[in-house]
Order: structure tokens, then sequence, then C-alpha cells
């Protein structure tokens, strides 16, 4: 995953450094920049209840964009993130509440993007706006394995990988095809750095990110579940644990397996970014030889007029 994530940031910085025959260059001469950032993410799925965002700082991305045109350019970019989510966030004497589901997850993700400026391109790097609103659009993958802890009876809490589990009657791949959507501005800091902060949502073409989509587990068929007891059944159905009290009745009667523990829908996730990013020469990906000019400085305006 990482390898794939590291190969599409290095085809695209090939693509910015042979694009020169098919596109008009004239409009800029720093058309390659790379960026790194951090940021909070959120997820809306079963679990969320209310409280969808992940404490603290909880995602770190990297990646690199080509300027194609007046207003077009195309990015890159990985990240690894954090996801949690909680029923005892739910209202009380809720359904939710009574299920007593939760999750924590440190996943990863890649996606390419078409980026659309706002505003033409003014030229030269060093000319360009104060600010530049965007939107982009794209495609990707996310990699995702959600875990969950269990407390024993002497007090000792243990970490457990609910995909290995089958905590439902059907299993689910660890990926996911993503679509994400981002909005956003970048703010000139100096001659050549901008700090770039956007929003991301990502609609993720699976209901398990947080392991909670269909059924509760019923392996035979014939409603009687997993043995009592067991990890499998602990994780699958939550609602006997002994800091868990009766507050819905009829909830907890409906809470076998067979019937339904998810909603069925398809689950979601979004990152709030503050990026740096860093303009590159033209000629970066050229050897010294093939420069027009030696001993260039990055950030000298002369040097690449």
């Amino acid at each position: 995953m990482l390898r794939t994530s590291l190969f599409v940031i290095f085809f695209l910085s090939a693509f910015a450094s042979q694009s020169q025959n098919f596109f008009d260059w004239r409009y800029h001469d720093r058309y390659f920049s790379v960026f790194a950032g951090t940021g909070w993410t959120g997820y809306l799925g079963d679990l969320t209840n209310g409280s969808p965002l992940t404490s603290g700082l909880s995602h770190f991305n990297v990646g690199a964009e080509a300027r194609l045109y007046s207003k077009i350019a195309v990015r890159a970019q990985y990240a690894t993130y954090k996801l949690e989510g909680s029923d005892r966030n739910a209202a009380d004497s809720s359904y939710n509440r009574q299920r007593n589901l939760s999750f924590h997850s440190q996943n990863h993700e890649w996606q390419l993007q078409m980026v659309y400026y706002l505003f033409k391109y003014k030229g030269k790097y060093y000319k360009r706006r104060v600010y530049e609103p965007y939107i982009a659009i794209g495609g990707g993958q996310t990699f995702f394995n959600p875990k969950a802890d269990l407390t024993n009876s002497e007090g000792k809490s243990t970490t457990y990988t609910l995909r290995d589990y089958q905590t439902e009657t059907e299993s689910y791949k660890g990926w996911a095809w993503i679509i994400p959507v981002n909005i956003g501005v970048k703010l000139v800091i100096t001659e050549f750095i901008n700090l770039g902060v956007d929003v991301g949502y990502r609609y993720a073409f699976t209901g398990h990110l947080d392991d909670v989509y269909g059924d509760y587990a019923n392996p035979n068929g014939d409603g009687q579940g997993y043995p009592d007891g067991t990890i499998d059944a602990s994780l699958s159905n939550r609602k006997f644990e002994d800091n868990v009290y009766i507050i819905n009745q009829d909830a907890f009667d409906e809470m076998i397996p067979g019937q339904q523990r998810g909603n069925g829908k398809l689950d979601s996730y979004f990152l709030m970014n503050v990026n740096l990013e860093v303009y590159l020469p033209k000629d970066v990906f050229k050897s010294k030889k093939g420069r027009g000019r030696k001993g260039k400085i990055l950030g000298k305006r002369g040097a690449y007029d």
C-alpha cells in the first residue's frame, strides 16, 4: 500500500517533469510543489452518535502537486489517519446506547485529485495571489483495520482486531475505494512557501470502517450465534457486559444473532488539514548539465527568470 502511494507520487513527479511538450507553460515557471501537514479527522457511520471528531491531532499527510494550466492542477497524496466512535456517546435509553459497540483504528489512504483554482495564475510563482481558493475531486483507496478493547473480570484490557472475529454474518475486506472531495485556500507565507487550509470529505465504498454494517453474527444460520464466553461472541454482541444495564428492554430483546446490528449504509470520513507547501525549481528533475544556469538557489527570483 505504501509502495503504491510512493509510486503514484513518483509518477506525478515524472509526469510533471516531462509534460512541457503538451501544455503551455508560459503561465508559470515553478509548476511543481510538495506539501505536508496534519490536522483533525472525523467519521460518519453507525458509531458516530453525535460525536464525529477523533480526539486530538489525528492525521498526517504528504503529497505533490503539478500546475497544468492557468486554473488546473493535479495532485497525489498519501495520509495516515485515526478514526474512533462509541455507543457510549449515544443518548440514554436509546437503541445505540444499549448496543454498546465501539471501535478505533489507524488507517491509511492514497488519492489522485484534479484541482480547480477559482482565480487564474498570475504568470510567475512569486507574483501569485495572496490567497488562492480551490476545489478538488478525485479517486483513491483507503486501508482500514477497526479494533476494539475488551476488559476481563480482573480489569485487564485487551485490544482485538474486529475483522478477525467476523462480528457480523458477512465478512469484509480491509480496503475500499474512496471519492475524495476537498475545498480549501492557499495563503502566501514567503516567496516560495504557502500555508494551505482545507477540508476533505471521503465517500467510502464500504460500511465497515467501524465494523458495524449488517446483522449480528449467525454463523450456522440457526439463530444461536457464537458459543457463550468466546471472544467472538463478546465482540459481536456487547449488550451483556458487566457495566451495561438494561436501559431499553425492546432494544435488548432485538439484539440477537441474525438480527440488525448496523444501519446498512455506507460510511464516510473527513480530514481538516493544515499544510505547508513548497514550490520547487522548474528544473528540479534535470541534471546539473541540463540546467540553463549553474548554482541556482531555491527562492532566488533572479535565478529563475
